[in-house]
């Protein structure tokens, strides 16, 4: 991680000094020529035994301090067209910024002949790129995405762990992020391809972002467009022609809480979809379900404004769940209800007798 060095703040700094390079001193108080590196958060020396590595390209200058000798640096660069190479003496720094992969030997030297030499390493950094199998869909929808390198070559995990601690997906609407890598020295965690479901329409800025030393160094972007077209959720009524065997739970990679589900019902020739939530933890079970009525309520007034009937109305909301639905969940109370040009949505509880708490769902048919 590169970092200033800055004096006034120097208790937050551990400078390391590397010596390295050859002296002959006309002043026997002078000190050999050194490099030091401003250090913070245990992040190790980039200079080795007179060598540095460095990532090419880089959003970033490699920053060391230059001291001893008389203070009077004369710097060479064997290579400008590899590596730029800035001094500022104010400060003592010594800027370097790739410019192409290589080779590079810098030579500082003062007026009595102290010399320091620095061999550079510039390697071709790994670029990651993001790639969408769609960019448009509707809420719902299970949407592909997958990394690649710059070159789009084949990469191992040694590669990428070598340019990266870690990368990032997130999605800048909802500031959720979600790690496709995760590195340590113990441990690594790599996932070239994603799926995901988006639950409101927009515009997605979905990000690639890849860290080193806790620094953003490399990112991509791709936008993807969602969609509420469908009738209702994620289904047109004409296509729900029976009634599913299983329920079916929607990836949402962001979070793990609970996840969206559905299930389809066709009785008497109408079809419907009922619509829930899958709790990932056994624990606090009782709390959640009395938080699911929440969660469902805002969500359904995300898409559809707030309910036309609800149990706070004059209005009975029984009768008029009797009236417009064709088929009554037995057990179920209706208690907020929400009509759209194609759909009748209602909000159903269930107290469960065995469990001793309430259950909440969203029912839903097509309008008469």
């Amino acid at each position: 991680m590169n970092r200033k060095l800055n004096p006034i703040t120097g208790t937050l700094f551990v400078l390391f000094s590397v010596f390295v390079g050859t002296s002959c001193n006309n002043d026997d108080n002078e000190l050999p020529i050194q490099l030091q590196y401003a250090i913070y958060n245990d992040t190790s020396n980039p200079v080795t035994n007179n060598q540095v590595s460095l990532d090419y390209p880089s959003e970033e200058k490699t920053e060391l301090v230059i001291f001893g000798g008389n203070g009077k640096y004369f710097i060479s660069n064997s290579d400008d067209t590899k590596l730029s190479v800035s001094s500022n003496y104010g400060n003592g720094m010594l800027e370097l910024t790739p410019l192409a992969p290589g080779d590079v030997v810098v030579t500082i030297n003062d007026s009595h002949n102290n010399s320091y030499t620095l061999k550079v390493q510039i390697k071709n950094r790994l670029i990651i790129k993001i790639n969408a199998k769609e960019k448009e869909g509707n809420i719902f929808d299970l949407m592909e995405f997958n990394m690649f390198s710059y070159s789009e070559k084949n990469f191992t995990l040694l590669d990428l762990t070598e340019s990266y601690d870690s990368i990032v997906w997130s999605c800048t609407n909802t500031n959720q992020r979600y790690h496709v890598l995760e590195h340590s020295q113990s441990n690594s965690n790599f996932t070239s391809k994603w799926s995901n479901c988006f639950f409101l329409p927009a515009e997605y800025e979905t990000c690639l972002l890849g860290y080193k030393n806790d620094r953003l160094i490399c990112s991509d972007t791709i936008l993807v467009n969602i969609t509420n077209n469908n009738d209702f959720l994620g289904y047109n009524w004409k296509n729900v022609v029976r009634s599913s065997e299983y329920s079916k739970g929607y990836q949402d990679v962001f979070f793990n809480g609970y996840k969206f589900a559905t299930h389809t019902d066709v009785t008497d020739g109408t079809p419907s979809v009922s619509f829930f939530l899958f709790y990932n933890s056994a624990k606090d079970e009782s709390d959640f379900a009395y938080k699911s009525k929440q969660i469902l309520f805002d969500y359904i007034c995300s898409l559809h404004s707030t309910p036309i009937y609800s149990q706070d109305d004059n209005n009975s909301v029984s009768d008029i769940y009797n009236e417009l639905f064709r088929n009554k969940k037995e057990g179920y109370v209706p208690e907020y209800i929400w009509i759209t040009a194609k759909s009748n949505i209602v909000l159903l509880e269930e107290f469960d007798g065995v469990e001793g708490y309430p259950k909440y769902e969203i029912y839903a048919e097509p309008i008469r």
